[in-house]
């Protein structure tokens, strides 16, 4: 009878002991996909055509001194479906490139936002920006990445305060 109850004891642990390995290699899959998750892919981000108005407006004196610019357009994006631009530009000088942040609001909801780096003006109504993502809600928290911009702008009056875009471009994106 000891020897069926020590054997009876020695099957359950075994059992536990095999079940116990499922469940921990199962958990460390699991932890596995997360930071792969968490860790991104670098993936194509293209814009074929963004279209949009812009307007320029003094500055406040205080948070932005010289100019304001505010542009809304929209436009089809890669990984966002159709979906809207919004960007602000704040100077504080006719040297100064300030501050230029965009907020890409994609089909869905989810936020891309970055800052741009450069201008390159490639004639008197054209130039090229590089924007850097850093991060937004949602799929792109944690986004990171570099695309390069041509924005063809409209003027309603030449050299007036107000107009049309359109930009298109292409870069990566890690998400």
């Amino acid at each position: 009878m000891r020897n069926r109850f020590v054997f009876l004891f020695v099957l359950v642990a075994i059992l536990f002991a095999c079940s116990s390995d499922s469940i921990s290699n199962d958990d460390l899959d699991l932890i596995n996909l997360e930071v792969k998750l968490q860790a991104g892919t670098e993936r194509p981000f293209k814009i074929k055509k963004v279209e949009g108005t812009y307007s320029f407006i003094p500055g406040d004196g205080e948070s932005c001194s010289a100019i304001v610019l505010n542009a809304i357009g929209e436009g089809t994006m890669s990984h966002l479906g159709f979906s809207t631009m919004l960007e602000e530009w704040c100077s504080n000088g006719p040297t100064d490139l300030g501050t230029r942040s965009i907020t890409i609001i994609a089909a869905n909801g989810d936020e891309l936002r970055g800052t741009h780096s450069t201008i390159l003006f490639t004639s008197a109504t054209s130039f090229e920006e590089t924007l850097n993502f850093d991060g937004g809600t949602g799929r792109f928290e944690n986004a990171k990445g570099v695309f390069i911009e041509t924005v063809e702008i409209i003027e309603d009056i030449p050299g007036g305060p107000t107009g049309t875009f359109v930009m298109s471009g292409e870069g990566t994106i890690t998400y």
